[in-house]
C-alpha cells in the first residue's frame, strides 16, 4: 500500500470541469489522501486492489465503485467527492490492474461485491451510509450487488443495464457484434505499455472494421487485435435467444429488492432500450427511482458531471427533484416529467410506392417495393446506438440512402415543430424469397440543406417459419426517443434488411454465428397501401399539440 495526495495527471481536465460545472457544492475537506493498492479479500482468497480516497475529518458516508478499467480513469471523481466530505473507495475488479485471478466479465462480479461490501462494512470509519456509483460496466457491478445479502443504501447507475445479453448482445434477436468487438479491443489494449497501446489506438478504426468483416464472426477479435478473448467465444456461442448459459448473468432479478436507484440513460447509447426497460420494472415494483435521459452516445463527459451531482444530492439529502428530467434533442431543451413515457396519442404515417410519407386516407397508389439483400455486401450502419467511437450517434446519412438496398420514405416539409416522446412503432407487409430475413427501420430528420440524420431505428430478426415468397405482417419497434423534429424539416424513414455491424449480417442460413461459412443472398418485397398499408405511429405527447402533416388542414 502507498499513501499520497496527488492526483495523476490524466484526471486533471476532468477534475477541472468538475470543478467548474454548475450546481456543485463547494469544496469542504482539504488534505484529502489515497491510500492504495489495499488488498481486499475475495471469496476465494484472491486479492481485489482497493483504494482509499478521503480527508482526515471524512463524514460517515462512503461512495463504492468497482471497475475493470485503470483505477486512476475516476482519480478525479474520487478526489471530488472526497473534498466534500465522502469516503471513496475505487476497486479493481478481478484480474484486472493488479488484482488476482482472471477477469471473466459479468461472472465474479456478484461474489466479488459481497466480499467488498462485507470488507467495507466492517471499516471503523464507514459508520454512514454506502452509495454505489458508475456506468457501464461500473452499472454491472452495482446490478450485482442486489443478488447478495448485502446491497449498497443507494445506487447511482449510468448507462447499464441488469440483462446485460439481452440489452446491448442479442437486442431484436440478432449479435449486435459491433459492441462487443469493440469493448474487446479496449479491454485487449488498456493494460499495454503506453507506446504499444498508443499504437493499437491510432490503428483501432481500421482494426475494428476489418474484424466486423471477418467470416466466421468468431474471428473477429483476432482479427482485429491478435488476441483471442474466451467471453467473446462464449457470446459468439451462446448467442440464441434465451440460452440458460446467461440466467446465472441476469442480476437483480427481482426488482422490489433494488435499493434506491438513479439512472442515467442517453437516446444514443447502446444500453438505451435496456435500461428504459429496467426502470419500468423498478417503477413497476415500487422502488424509489429517479430516470435522467441525455442526448449522450456511451462515454459522454456530462453523463460524469450530471452523475456525481446526483451522488452527492443523495448523500447530503437534498430534496428529491422530479422523478423524470430528458433532454429534448433537436434543441427542445430539458423537460421534467411525472413518468416515462408521458401520456401521448398516436401521430400515424404511411409509407407509400412512389417513396413519400403521407397523412393516413391521402389518396396514393397502391404498389410494391422491390430489394436485394446480399449478405457479402452487407448494408451498413452508418450510426447508430454502439459502442464503436467511430460510427456512434447521429450520423450523416447520405452514403447509406444512396445504396439500392435501402428504401426511403420522406414526408414535405413540416409547417410546424413536431415533438415525439416514447417508441415509434412501424407496420410492414413484406414477402422474401429467404424466410431467413432482417428488418432493419431507421426514422431520420432532413433539415433544410438535405443533409439525413439519424433519430431512432429499430431492429429485428425475422422468424424462419414463413414459406419463400410468403407475405407476412411485421411490426417493428423503434428505441424510444424524445425528439423536436425542426419547423420545415422533414421526415424520413428508411426500410432495409441489415445494419452490420451495429447488428451482424444475417447469412440467410441456419448457420450459427460462429460460422458464417454460407451467405446467401435475398429479394424482399415491401407491399404498400391497400389491404396492405405500411404505417409509422409517432407517439405527440398529450401535452404538446401535434404538427399537422404538410397539407393537411389543422
Amino acid at each position: 500500500m502507498s499513501r499520497d495526495d496527488r492526483l495523476p495527471w490524466t484526471a486533471r481536465a476532468e477534475y477541472r470541469r468538475l470543478r467548474s460545472a454548475p450546481g456543485m457544492p463547494p469544496q469542504t475537506h482539504r488534505g484529502v489522501r489515497r491510500t492504495s493498492g489495499i488488498a481486499v479479500p475475495a471469496d476465494d482468497g484472491v486479492a481485489l486492489l482497493t483504494d482509499h480516497w478521503a480527508a482526515e475529518d471524512a463524514g460517515p458516508h462512503t461512495v463504492l465503485i468497482r471497475t475493470p478499467y485503470d483505477r486512476n480513469g475516476v482519480a478525479a471523481v474520487a478526489r471530488f467527492l472526497a473534498e466534500r466530505g465522502h469516503h471513496v473507495v475505487v476497486q479493481s475488479c478481478r484480474g484486472t490492474f493488479g488484482s488476482g485471478g482472471d477477469f471473466r466479465p459479468l461472472h465474479d462480479e456478484a461474489a466479488d461485491g459481497q466480499a467488498t461490501l462485507r470488507w467495507l462494512r466492517a471499516q471503523p470509519w464507514a459508520t454512514g451510509l454506502v452509495h454505489s456509483w458508475g456506468g457501464s460496466y461500473f452499472g454491472v457491478t452495482q446490478w450485482a450487488y442486489c443478488d447478495g445479502a448485502l446491497r449498497p443504501d443507494a445506487m447511482g447507475i449510468a448507462v447499464s443495464a441488469r440483462r446485460f445479453d439481452e440489452a446491448i448482445l442479442y437486442l431484436g434477436r440478432g449479435f449486435s457484434i459491433d459492441t462487443p468487438l469493440a469493448w474487446a479491443y479496449a479491454l485487449g489494449v488498456q493494460e499495454r505499455r503506453l507506446p504499444a497501446r498508443l499504437w493499437r489506438l491510432l490503428r483501432a478504426r481500421g482494426a475494428l472494421a476489418r474484424g466486423a468483416r471477418t467470416v466466421p464472426p468468431s474471428e473477429a477479435v483476432p482479427a482485429a487485435l491478435g488476441d483471442d478473448p474466451q467471453f467473446f467465444r462464449d457470446w459468439v456461442e451462446h448467442s440464441d435467444p434465451g440460452d440458460p448459459w446467461w440466467d446465472p448473468l441476469h442480476f437483480a432479478s427481482d426488482p422490489a429488492a433494488v435499493p434506491p436507484v438513479t439512472l442515467m440513460a442517453g437516446w444514443q447509447d447502446l444500453f438505451l432500450v435496456g435500461q428504459l426497460q429496467d426502470h419500468a420494472a423498478l417503477q413497476g415494483a415500487g422502488v424509489r427511482t429517479r430516470l435522467i435521459v441525455g442526448d449522450w452516445i456511451h462515454g459522454a463527459p456530462e453523463i460524469t458531471v450530471i452523475g456525481v451531482r446526483e451522488a452527492l444530492q443523495a448523500l447530503e439529502g437534498e430534496p428529491e427533484a422530479a422523478p423524470v428530467r430528458v433532454e429534448i434533442s433537436g434543441g427542445g431543451g430539458w423537460r421534467d416529467l411525472a413518468a416515462w413515457p408521458p401520456p401521448s396519442t398516436p401521430h400515424p404515417w404511411e409509407l407509400t410506392a412512389d417513396g413519400r410519407l403521407v397523412a393516413p386516407g391521402t389518396a396514393h397508389a397502391e404498389g410494391a417495393l422491390t430489394s436485394r439483400y446480399d449478405p457479402a455486401d452487407p448494408t451498413p450502419d452508418a450510426g447508430g446506438r454502439t459502442l464503436n467511437p467511430f460510427s456512434a450517434g447521429r450520423r450523416d446519412q447520405r452514403r447509406r440512402e444512396s445504396r439500392e438496398d435501402v428504401l426511403l420514405f420522406t414526408g414535405e416539409p413540416l409547417p410546424d415543430p413536431l415533438l415525439v416522446m416514447g417508441s415509434a412503432e412501424i407496420g410492414l407487409t413484406l414477402a422474401s424469397t429467404n424466410p431467413r430475413v432482417d428488418v432493419f427501420v431507421r426514422l431520420c430528420e432532413v433539415d433544410a440543406r438535405g443533409i439525413s440524420r439519424t433519430v431512432t431505428d429499430g431492429y429485428l430478426r425475422l422468424s424462419p417459419e414463413a414459406a419463400p415468397g410468403e407475405p407476412r405482417s411485421v411490426r417493428v419497434v423503434l428505441a424510444p426517443i424524445a425528439h423536436r423534429f425542426a419547423p420545415g424539416s422533414r421526415l424520413r424513414v428508411q426500410v432495409s434488411w441489415g445494419a452490420h455491424p451495429l447488428h451482424l449480417r444475417n447469412p440467410g442460413t441456419a448457420d450459427p454465428v460462429r460460422d458464417h461459412s454460407r451467405l446467401v443472398a435475398s429479394t424482399q418485397t415491401l407491399l404498400l397501401g391497400g389491404a396492405t398499408p405500411a404505417v409509422l405511429s409517432l407517439p405527440v405527447p398529450t401535452d404538446a399539440a401535434p404538427a399537422a402533416h404538410p397539407g393537411v388542414p389543422r
